[in-house]
């Protein structure tokens, strides 16, 4: 089965994905367009020596006991959602009921406890500093100036590598830019895709 070649846009956690698909596939990857993708902040490598027994065992009680699911169930509600998204969300207007309903739907799924617990989790892999240096197609990295959970002043390292032809702050955006300022991050993307197509 043949592919074509495209340009990544993966958001946040998907970020790593993208990088590592870029690595293994370089022929069929044009361009990435990072947004606010996650620092990793719990990773193993970025953990203090003096946390990380405690990280590791509070991971581990959340992985292997019902306290897991005492807490998704917790944060699987309309009211908990919308509670978080508007931690996220600078402009707390477009959280709306629908957006909510969007984003819990799947937590109601067969195995979204599980998916949950894992992705809250996750400690390995690796890191997107560790990738971008194996990146051989132009990437674009857009940030939410007002991100409460991936500090711009943090993701601005990313500018550094040869590969990242630019890193754009967007004013007045939290942590879902896409969703939260599609009229600055659409052209943007759109700008990118036209110079590497």
């Amino acid at each position: 089965m043949g592919c074509l070649q495209s340009l990544c846009c993966p958001y946040y956690p998907s970020g790593v994905v993208g990088l590592q698909a870029a690595i293994i596939e370089p022929q069929k990857c044009k361009g990435i367009v990072l947004l606010d993708i996650s620092l990793r902040m719990l990773h193993i490598k970025k953990q203090p020596w003096f946390a990380k027994p405690f990280i590791k065992s509070f991971q581990s009680l959340l992985r292997k006991t019902v306290v897991g699911k005492l807490f998704f169930n917790a944060v699987a509600t309309p009211e908990s959602v919308k509670n978080i998204l508007c931690q996220c969300y600078h402009d707390t207007s477009a959280v709306t009921d629908e957006l909510v309903q969007i984003i819990l739907q799947p937590g109601l799924d067969p195995g979204a406890v599980d998916v949950f617990l894992e992705f809250i989790c996750y400690s390995g892999g690796p890191l997107p500093e560790e990738l971008l240096p194996l990146v051989k197609c132009p990437v674009l990295v857009a940030w939410g100036e007002k991100d409460p959970w991936e500090p711009v002043e943090l993701g601005r390292a990313y500018a550094s590598f040869d590969v990242v032809e630019d890193f754009v702050v967007l004013p007045d955006v939290g942590h879902c830019p896409q969703d939260e300022a599609p009229e600055l991050v659409n052209p943007l993307v759109e700008s990118f895709v036209k110079r590497h197509s």
